[in-house]
């Protein structure tokens, strides 16, 4: 490969001087002759060595391009190493020592949770404290230098897949370590809100590291006071467990609780990963109540979504005969004045069926007075079902109209409808086109026609609802595949976005779940603002004590846009405060603390030799001094023999 510039520069340079001197008629005599060849030879150096420069020759025998040498500094190399300060001491002397057999001109870089240059010098100052471990920016800096990759990691990294694409040569030099028991509180699912009294039922898995563990116990934390316990078992190396605990939601004065998972593991030897906390609203009405004057395979199917895949408490409640009313699920009898009085408390109210029923009035509402507006279920949704269809007369195959779902335009529900399989869903009914409110959802009389809105939302002073016309939804979950995916993301959408509407006007809140130093903070928009101020106050390190020094963030959501995210924070318990209300931000230990299998081995990499670099023509000052005197004495000799 080196030679093919100097093949291409002689080439040229040869074509130049046949140009110049070679096509015209051969000259008399022997030292015309002569002198003409002198010229053609004096041409054709001249333009070989510039063109060589141009191309960009080497000159000399290359020499091996030094590896872009990548130091991961995620704290997942101090978890479970016993003593922190002896175990960081002897990480330092241990680098020091890999990285004085590299040249002192090879580019060294830090990676974890980002990328950064670095010099050998400050290695004593280092420590193993990023929350994340991306191996991704080094792979690409490596590629873009042409240099192969040396990474020094202790096997955990996030995305261990672009190890497959690192350049020629690299290879991964996995530090030792010493396998120690410990168990970790991988993750804690618990639902979004609660309602004061509610039983629900609260997940936690757990994560065991490279040794074997023995028998423990699992405490849940309500607001620091315990909640629920239940024994661990003893886990195999890398293995891990779910344990279930129901837990009675309590009552909040601030309107929120701190839920936290506390493991107890005889020989853990790692403190930092036993415990995970969650914040979740609590409320004094019932999540959601679900009330159908026509039950059908539809309710079924939607109330398995609406209490699975959201795990939203719902209480559901069938009227199967004028004046008859059955709890859904036990089928026991129940009065309609009662379903009414629990349709008015109900945070959340879907109507099915008949959407002229209404629950009960209270008697702050039946007053007139300020209050009544706050009355009343705050977040509503509506769902006309479709008549039942004329039965098909002899000789004709079906009467019932087809609607075909055909898009979702743009609402703040775009997101989760877009990648629906339009043209693969099964055909609904309409009880008629939705005509009030923003549409997210449109269908087509059998494909073809105008669109009409199958799917509308609405949103006023904080308080949400929704309209859905038509029966037949069922079909999508009962076939198998995308369609019961398409199902379930479209009705998870719809509750997600009016659950989260339930009369709360605060301008933004964090999104619920488990957040983990490292991870950007979710926020999801409360009201029409589109440039939302946030401050921020850290309590001391009791979770019940008082915020200190209080900090400012700055939210901008775009357009139809909903949720937005900022930086990572570190680990701690937040109080947040917007236009509004107020609400609690929990931010846990990265997840370098969970233990997890290593997915890099020390070893090569990528097979090849790596780059390599040859001095250029074009970096010495001879090449152009001798294509100067070359053109100057090809210009004497012409001259000389009367050519101009």
């Amino acid at each position: 490969m080196l030679l093919i510039p100097w093949a291409a520069a002689l080439a040229l340079g040869a074509l130049a001087a046949w140009l110049a001197y070679g096509r015209g008629p051969s000259p008399s005599g022997e030292a015309a002759g002569l002198r003409r060849w002198l010229l053609a030879a004096l041409r054709a150096a001249a333009v070989a060595l510039v063109a060589a420069m141009l191309f960009g020759a080497a000159v000399g025998r290359a020499t091996p391009r030094q590896p872009l040498i990548a130091i991961d500094r995620s704290a997942s190399a101090r978890r479970a190493a016993g003593d922190d300060s002896s175990m960081v001491r002897s990480w330092r002397s241990l680098l020091r020592d890999s990285l004085s057999r590299f040249p002192s001109d090879a580019p060294l870089v830090v990676i974890g949770d980002s990328l950064r240059d670095a010099t050998a010098d400050e290695v004593g100052g280092w420590l193993p404290d990023d929350a994340a471990s991306r191996v991704r920016p080094a792979v690409d800096r490596a590629a873009a230098l042409g240099r192969s990759l040396v990474l020094f990691t202790d096997g955990e990294v996030d995305d261990a897949e672009a190890l497959a694409e690192a350049p020629p040569g690299s290879r991964a030099v996995r530090w030792p370590s010493t396998p120690r028991p410990d168990v970790a509180v991988a993750e804690l699912a618990v639902p979004s809100a609660w309602t004061t009294g509610d039983s629900s039922e609260v997940r936690v898995t757990l994560s065991a590291g490279p040794l074997a563990t023995g028998d423990g116990a699992l405490v849940l934390l309500v607001d620091g006071r315990p909640a629920g316990n239940a024994p661990v078992p003893a886990l195999a190396p890398y293995a891990s467990a779910r344990v279930s605990l129901p837990v009675v939601a309590p009552s909040s004065s601030e309107g929120v609780a701190l839920v936290q998972a506390a493991l107890s593991v005889s020989g853990d030897v790692e403190p930092r990963n036993d415990t995970l906390a969650v914040a979740v609203d609590v409320g004094d009405r019932p999540s959601a109540v679900f009330v159908s004057t026509a039950p059908d395979l539809d309710v079924r199917e939607v109330l398995t979504v609406l209490r699975g895949a959201l795990d939203v408490p719902t209480r559901a409640y069938l009227r199967v005969a004028p004046g008859v009313w059955r709890v859904e699920g036990t089928l026991a009898p129940i009065s309609e004045a009662e379903v009414r009085a629990r349709a008015a408390s109900a945070g959340m109210l879907i109507v099915h069926g008949d959407t002229t029923w209404k629950p009960a009035a209270s008697a702050t509402a039946a007053a007139g007075t300020a209050a009544a507006a706050t009355s009343g279920p705050l977040a509503r949704a509506l769902w006309v079902p479709a008549p039942p269809t004329v039965l098909a007369r002899a000789g004709e195959v079906t009467r019932t109209p087809e609607w075909y779902v055909s898009g979702a335009p743009d609402s703040p529900l775009m997101a989760a409808l877009a990648a629906l399989p339009f043209d693969s869903l099964p055909p609904i009914t309409l009880a008629g086109p939705v005509r009030q409110g923003t549409p997210v959802l449109t269908a087509q009389l059998g494909k073809r026609g105008d669109a009409a809105a199958a799917v509308a939302i609405r949103e006023s002073a904080g308080q949400r609802s929704v309209l859905v016309s038509g029966s037949g939804w069922a079909g999508w979950s009962l076939r198998a595949g995308r369609s019961r995916e398409a199902f379930a993301a479209l009705w998870g959408a719809i509750f997600d976005w009016l659950s989260a509407g339930r009369g709360d006007l605060r301008a933004a809140r964090p999104v619920g779940g488990v957040l983990r130093a490292g991870e950007p903070v979710a926020w999801r928009r409360g009201g029409a603002d589109t440039v939302v101020t946030v401050k921020l106050a850290r309590r001391s390190g009791n979770p019940t004590a008082v915020s200190a020094a209080t900090d400012s963030l700055t939210l901008r959501f775009s357009g139809a846009q909903f949720e937005t995210q900022t930086p990572a924070l570190p680990a701690g318990v937040y109080d947040v405060e917007t236009a509004g209300g107020r609400s609690v931000l929990v931010v846990n230990a990265s997840r370098e603390w969970v233990p997890r299998a290593p997915a890099v081995q020390g070893g090569p990499l990528a097979r090849g030799v790596a780059g390599s670099d040859a001095p250029r023509l074009a970096d010495k000052s001879w090449p152009f001094v001798a294509a100067l005197l070359l053109l100057c004495a090809e210009w004497l000799l012409r001259r000389a023999s009367g050519q101009r």
